[in-house]
């Protein structure tokens, strides 16, 4: 029956809404799963038959959904991935009105039926692993961290007059920016050398749309994103997060991503000190407060070699906790080859 009962799934009303709210690429499978294991996929030991669905002979891995999979395909073995949090219960997520809706249609309705099905579960953060431990304890529960291909970047541009700020946090932390804001115009306003660059998907009041040093990144696809991002070189990269149930289950891929590029990330307080020790040690933080937000701002600038000497401690730390041989190992159990 569970074949049917997937078949189904994929091919019915579920299925076709499933399509038209995900896209052909996949992020969390690149960062959790293909760029670690390229070698696996190559050589054949496993097989992906979707942006989120891989399989070897024995098992099955979902990671967040199976949209776009072949009806009928199936395992013995069934493992799902899941790197954020599904069940805001009657909290405010705090997030946009399709982000929202598109995780209650497609991820929350995955984990429902995986919850009841899965062998295994992997996760991207302690608290995540705890609710499945809860809800699921026939299952083994995995944690696993991020891994990026694209190194962390040198740190020469902290040589240059210019300071460079990013926001590289997505449409769904638009209530995020939104705190951020007022910062960023006195920022502005009070280091001439400052730039702001963000995606040219958020809206931004006119008198931040027009200003001279604020910079859009284009909006690209997931793959197309990746190469350009090695490219662009920035000192600090903010990352406000407002304490929300989705919030509270983000895992350390910002961090990652914000190396990439050579920057430093200032993040709220609240968010690091649950950060594991190496990572909360060197990364910056600050209360959910403008305008300490803007003066800790100004503090890196005015102080840019020491925000250097954090940024080349910061690398080190990646290459220890975040490689790619920890994925292969918990991949290669899981998928039994």
């Amino acid at each position: 029956m569970i074949p049917l009962a997937m078949s189904f799934r994929r091919l019915g009303p579920t299925g076709l809404l499933n399509r038209w709210l995900t896209s052909d690429s996949s992020p969390t499978s690149d960062l959790y799963f293909a760029n670690a294991c390229q070698e696996i996929l190559t050589e054949g030991l496993v097989t992906q038959y979707s942006p989120t669905v891989f399989a070897s002979a024995s098992t099955q891995l979902v990671m967040r959904h199976d949209a776009r999979t072949p009806a009928h395909l199936t395992r013995d073995c069934l493992v799902y991935f899941i790197d954020d949090l599904w069940n805001f219960r009657d909290e405010d997520p705090g997030l946009s009105w399709f982000y929202r809706n598109k995780m209650a249609l497609v991820e929350a309705r995955a984990v429902d039926w995986y919850l009841k099905r899965a062998n295994a579960f992997v996760v991207s953060t302690p608290l995540l692993a705890d609710d499945l431990r809860k809800m699921s304890p026939q299952a083994d529960v995995y944690l696993v961290n991020p891994y990026w291909s694209e190194p962390v970047a040198d740190l020469d541009h902290f040589d240059r007059h210019s300071f460079d700020i990013a926001y590289l946090g997505g449409q769904v932390h638009r209530a995020d920016l939104e705190f951020l804001l007022p910062a960023i115009r006195r920022v502005l306003d009070e280091i001439p050398e400052a730039s702001f660059t963000l995606s040219v998907g958020h809206r931004i009041p006119s008198d931040l749309e027009t200003h001279p040093r604020v910079r859009r990144l284009q909006a690209l696809r997931w793959r197309d994103y990746r190469l350009l991002l090695p490219k662009k070189r920035f000192h600090l990269a903010l990352y406000p997060l407002l304490d929300t149930p989705f919030n509270r289950a983000r895992s350390i891929n910002k961090i990652i991503e914000h190396a990439v590029t050579g920057a430093v990330g200032l993040y709220s307080d609240w968010w690091v000190e649950n950060l594991p020790k190496a990572f909360a040690t060197n990364t910056l933080k600050v209360p959910n407060n403008s305008d300490m937000w803007a003066d800790k701002i100004i503090h890196c600038y005015e102080n840019r070699q020491d925000v250097k000497i954090k940024a080349k401690a910061l690398s080190e730390t990646i290459g220890k906790l975040s490689h790619k041989e920890d994925q292969i190992d918990l991949w290669s159990k899981l998928f039994k080859i």
